[in-house]
C-alpha cells in the first residue's frame, strides 16, 4: 500500500508568495495548503497537517505565536519558520516551542527546503508512531493487568454459573466486541454434542441444543483445543445457525477453547465497531479461556466435593442419631445456631462452611462410645462422665484421615474447651480455643439446654440466653455470648424448629 504524501500548510501573509512556495513544494510531490489566514491554518492543523512553513513576521499573528496554538492542535505537527529577522532570543523561543528548523527567507534554497521538509515529516511520523505504540503499549499492559485480576478472582470462584458469567463479561470487556458467551458441551448418549451450560449474550434458548458432529465453530474449538477467528462468522464453513448465532450484525468474531481436565466448552465473541479483532485479541482471549477452563474444572471438583461431604456428613449424623437417641436434631440444631452466629461474625465463606460442618459433626466421636451409655437415662459415676468426655478426641481420629476435613478437626476436637481453661480435652483458654470451636461449644451448649433429655432440666430460650450471659467469661468467649445473644433475639425466630 502506497504511503500518503507528505502534509504541508504554507502560511505567510503574502498569499502570492504563499502559493509560489505551494506550488514548488507540490512539484516535488507535497500535497500543500497555502493560506494567509491564521483561522484556516488553525483549521487545517485539525484535519491533519504533518509540517507548517510559517513566515515568521505577520500582521495579525506572529509565525512564533502561530507555531505555538498549532501544536496544541496537533503536538506531533512539526514547524519550519521562513524568516528574514532571527536573532538569539526568537531561536531560544522556537526551541521551547518545538520548532523543528529556521530557513532564511531572503534567498530561499529550495533544496534546503525540501530536505528541511521531508526531516521534518519524518520526525512527524516517527513521533506518531512512537506516541501510538507508547498508547498500545499501555493498552496491552492494562489488559493484561486485568487479564491477571480475573483469573485470579475465577481461580477463588466454587460456583459454575459465575465462572461462566465472569468470562462473557470480561471477554467483552476484553476485546472490545459488541457480544461474548461462554458455551459448556457435553456428550449424549449419541454422537452428539450438547449445550450443557451457557452465559453471556443471546444464550436464553441455547442451553440443552444438541449438535451434530462437525455442527458448530464454538464447538469445534471446544473439541479441537485451537481457537478460530475470521471476519464474517456466518460465513465460516463451519457455522451452526442453532449454536453459533450471536447477536450482533457487525464483523469479526473469536472462538477460544474452555479445556481443562474433563470440561470441553468455548468463549466466543463477536462484532467489533472500531476495527477488527487483532491476533493480541486473539492472544487474550486464549489466555483467558484457559483461565476459565481451569477455574470452572476447580468449581466443578469444589462441587463434588461439597456434595459429597455434604452427602457423607448427613449420613454419620443419621448414625449418631441410631446410637444418641436422646439428642435427635440436636446436631443440626447447633450447625443452625453456628451459621446464625458466623454470619453475624462476616466470616469469609470458607471459613463458615467449615464451621458449619464442624458443628454437624461436633459429637461424631460417640459413635465410638458403649452404646449403653449413650442410652443411659443417668450418667452419674466419674467412670461414666470421663469416658464420655473420649468422644472429643475419638472424633478427631475419625476425621484426621480425610484430608478435606482438616479446616474442623480442630473444632470437632476443642468444642468442650472452656474461656477460662477448665474444659477438655486439653485445657486451653481464651484465645487459644480456635474461633469456631467457640462457636459451636456455644451454640451445643444452648441447643442441649433448649430440648428435652433426661439429663437437665430444659430451659425456655429467654432462661438459656440468661445462662449464656451468666457464664460469659467463665464457659464461654464474651464476645461470642453478645453477638448470639443479639442476634437470636433478632432472628432466632426464623431458625428451623
Amino acid at each position: 500500500m502506497a504511503s500518503q504524501p507528505t502534509r504541508v500548510l504554507v502560511v505567510d501573509d503574502d498569499p502570492a508568495f504563499a502559493q509560489v512556495m505551494a506550488d514548488l513544494l507540490m512539484e516535488k510531490g507535497f500535497h500543500v495548503v497555502a493560506t494567509d489566514d491564521p483561522d484556516r491554518a488553525l483549521k487545517t492543523a485539525e484535519e491533519g497537517c504533518d509540517v507548517a512553513i510559517l513566515d515568521l513576521k505577520m500582521p495579525r499573528i506572529g509565525g512564533l505565536e502561530l507555531a505555538g496554538l498549532l501544536k496544541e492542535k496537533d503536538r506531533d505537527i512539526q514547524v519550519v519558520i521562513l524568516t528574514g529577522y532571527g536573532n538569539m532570543e526568537t531561536a531560544i523561543e522556537g526551541i521551547h516551542l518545538g520548532v523543528f528548523d529556521y530557513i532564511g527567507k531572503a534567498e530561499i534554497d529550495m533544496r534546503r527546503l525540501e530536505r528541511a521538509v521531508r526531516e521534518a515529516s519524518e520526525r512527524a511520523r516517527l513521533t506518531r508512531t512512537n506516541r501510538e505504540l507508547v498508547s498500545q503499549l499501555t493498552e496491552s499492559n492494562a489488559r493484561l493487568l486485568a487479564l491477571q485480576e480475573v483469573s485470579t478472582v475465577l481461580s477463588g470462584e466454587p460456583h459454575q454459573d459465575r465462572v461462566l458469567e465472569s468470562l462473557a463479561r470480561t471477554a467483552r470487556e476484553l476485546s472490545g466486541s459488541a457480544t461474548a458467551r461462554a458455551l459448556l458441551f457435553g456428550a449424549s448418549h449419541s454422537d452428539d454434542i450438547v449445550i450443557e451450560a451457557a452465559a453471556g449474550d443471546g444464550v436464553e434458548t441455547l442451553v440443552g441444543v444438541r449438535l451434530q458432529p462437525g455442527e458448530g465453530i464454538a464447538a469445534h474449538a471446544a473439541q479441537s483445543g485451537n481457537t478460530l477467528s475470521g471476519t464474517d462468522l456466518a460465513a465460516h464453513p463451519g457455522y451452526s445457525r442453532r449454536g453459533d448465532e450471536m447477536p450482533t450484525l457487525l464483523p469479526g468474531f473469536i472462538a477460544a477453547p474452555l479445556r481443562q481436565g474433563s470440561v470441553r466448552g468455548a468463549l466466543v465473541v463477536a462484532g467489533r465497531a472500531r476495527g477488527t479483532f487483532t491476533l493480541e485479541d486473539q492472544a487474550l482471549l486464549t489466555a483467558l479461556a484457559r483461565q476459565g477452563g481451569v477455574a470452572i474444572d476447580n468449581a466443578a471438583s469444589q462441587e463434588r466435593s461439597n456434595n459429597f461431604f455434604t452427602h457423607v456428613s448427613e449420613m454419620l449424623v443419621s448414625v449418631l442419631e441410631q446410637v444418641d437417641v436422646f439428642y435427635s436434631g440436636h446436631s443440626r440444631g447447633v450447625a443452625a445456631l453456628a451459621d446464625m452466629v458466623t454470619r453475624r461474625l462476616g466470616l469469609p465463606a470458607e471459613e463458615r462452611r467449615a464451621i458449619h460442618f464442624g458443628a454437624l459433626l461436633h459429637d461424631i466421636g460417640k459413635v465410638m462410645l458403649p452404646s449403653e451409655l449413650l442410652r443411659a437415662a443417668r450418667r452419674g459415676n466419674a467412670a461414666e462422665m470421663k469416658a464420655l468426655q473420649q468422644h472429643p478426641t475419638l472424633g478427631l481420629e475419625m476425621l484426621k484421615p480425610i484430608s478435606e476435613w482438616a479446616d474442623i478437626l480442630p473444632i470437632v476436637h476443642s468444642h468442650h474447651e472452656r474461656w477460662d481453661g477448665t474444659g477438655y480435652p486439653n485445657g486451653l483458654s481464651g484465645e487459644q480455643i480456635p474461633l469456631g470451636a467457640r462457636v459451636v461449644g456455644l451454640a451445643e451448649a444452648f441447643d442441649a439446654m433448649t430440648r428435652d433429655t433426661p439429663h437437665g432440666a430444659k430451659r425456655t430460650r429467654d432462661q438459656a440466653l440468661a445462662e449464656l450471659e451468666s457464664c460469659a467469661g467463665t464457659q464461654f468467649d464474651p464476645r461470642i455470648v453478645r453477638m448470639f445473644v443479639a442476634e437470636y433475639r433478632l432472628r432466632g425466630h426464623q431458625l428451623p424448629k
